[in-house]
């Protein structure tokens, strides 16, 4: 895991405990100060040793390290909350197995080659986020939910939108969830 990353883990676990962030910045218009405020909340559930073994198990280790560290330092839940909804969603052990189920079920009833473990979701569109588990490295997406299943990969490969977890993490913390997709 790379220094940047433990660093934006690090912020959100500030945010998180906080349960709401206030940044304000001073901008001035016309000669006048004017102050904007911004409000980030957090719907979190810790993940004990236990649920994160089991989830290990159930993902049968393929995911890399970065998310499960994820996991056991801030756990499941809603993040980035806004005015309406959360910008994106990680799942715990229940929702996890619920959503690849339905992920399973879409391979099975197609012709793919490829395998998908489905982590969370994208708030904005409802949208799968999570892993192309038959992918190197870069195996990780928001996978747009307009598009079959066996469409995914070539979608990806072709938007070049393929990134590690640890990249799309990142930025998610540094646009304070304004670059997620």
């Amino acid at each position: 895991m790379t220094a940047e990353f433990i660093n934006a883990l690090n912020i959100l676990k500030e945010w998180v405990s906080k349960n709401e962030v206030i940044h304000e910045t001073k901008q001035w218009t016309n000669g006048e100060e004017m102050t904007e405020s911004e409000s980030l909340k957090f719907n979190v559930q810790p993940i004990s040793a236990k649920e994160l073994e089991e989830i290990k198990i159930y993902t049968e280790h393929l995911l890399p390290e970065s998310y499960y560290y994820f996991l056991s330092e801030i756990g499941s839940g809603q993040f980035l909350i806004g005015e309406y909804f959360p910008c994106f969603e990680m799942y715990g052990l229940a929702d996890l197995k619920e959503n690849n189920a339905l992920v399973q079920k879409e391979i099975k009833d197609g012709e793919i080659n490829d395998n998908f473990i489905m982590i969370g979701m994208h708030c904005s569109m409802g949208d799968w986020v999570g892993f192309c588990t038959t992918k190197n490295d870069k195996n990780y997406d928001v996978f747009c939910h307009e598009y079959p299943i066996d469409e995914y990969v070539e979608i990806s490969d072709e938007l070049k939108s393929w990134r590690t977890f640890e990249e799309w993490f990142i930025k998610a913390i540094e646009t304070k969830g304004k670059e997620t997709l």
